[in-house]
């Protein structure tokens, strides 16, 4: 996501901000060390974050986790030096320098790991999803099946799969929470385009679209920030299905 998740210990939730932006978003970029015994007095540091969580930084120093072939992998910030007016001296720094290089190695080892088991999950989640495809259920059954995968398979928050009614001209599925039939113009909205084109749509900002009909997400409470839709085409090059994806979900779980 391009964007530095900062994990504090006062924190429920975590904080986010660009790269570049306050004194952690500097050290990323920069790779370089920043101790500083006075933070309201140093023009770089960001008073939004004391703001947002009712602390009072005084001193911090903060160093960038650097990955084994030189790339910034996080950054590592201790704040407020106790019983120490003058902040943190070198010792601090050689304490922290040291174990930033052994986060850096756990990282790795960390991302390493999530990837793999996150290369499991979807293996099994499209052999579990082709051998319910080989059995004989009926149109809604396979709806529902084919729902609860595509989630798996493309961490996505929600997924639709609407079938196209070519002698009502609509798109039609079943809800997965109601179990009502929903249907929808096949000449309207994203899944409908990508029913009538045969392309796949992948937009990142729904709300900055123009094909995007925000109503649903007024009357559900929802908010829809990215869709995935892929047209099912059969054998004869006809669209028979639109799979729609609403929201990808990213390493945190958030969307």
């Amino acid at each position: 996501i391009k964007m530095l998740v900062l994990t504090a210990s006062n924190l429920e939730k975590p904080i986010r901000v660009h790269p570049g932006q306050g004194i952690s978003g500097h050290v990323f970029e920069s790779q370089e060390t920043v101790n500083i015994q006075n933070c309201y007095a140093d023009d770089r540091f960001d008073r939004s974050f004391d703001q947002k969580t009712g602390y009072k930084t005084k001193s911090l120093v903060t160093m960038p986790i650097i990955s084994f072939d030189g790339e910034s992998m996080g950054v590592l910030q201790a704040i407020n030096k106790i019983d120490s007016p003058g902040g943190f001296n070198e010792i601090d720094e050689l304490l922290l320098g040291h174990l930033t290089q052994h986060a850096g190695i756990a990282l790795r080892n960390a991302d390493v790991y999530r990837e793999a088991i996150s290369a499991s999950e979807r293996a099994n989640g499209l052999l579990h999803l082709i051998q319910s495809m080989s059995q004989d259920l009926g149109s809604q059954s396979m709806i529902l099946m084919i729902t609860m995968h595509a989630n798996e398979l493309v961490q996505a928050d929600r997924s639709t799969v609407f079938l196209v009614d070519e002698r009502a001209e609509q798109l039609w599925s079943v809800s997965t929470d109601s179990g009502k039939e929903i249907r929808i113009p096949r000449n309207k909205g994203i899944a409908g385009e990508c029913s009538i084109e045969g392309k796949v749509i992948n937009i990142q900002d729904a709300y900055s679209d123009s094909r995007f009909n925000q109503s649903f997400d007024k009357i559900s409470g929802y908010h829809t920030k990215s869709i995935l839709a892929v047209p099912c085409i059969d054998d004869q090059r006809k669209v028979v299905a639109v799979i729609q994806m609403i929201n990808k979900k990213e390493f945190d779980g958030m969307v």
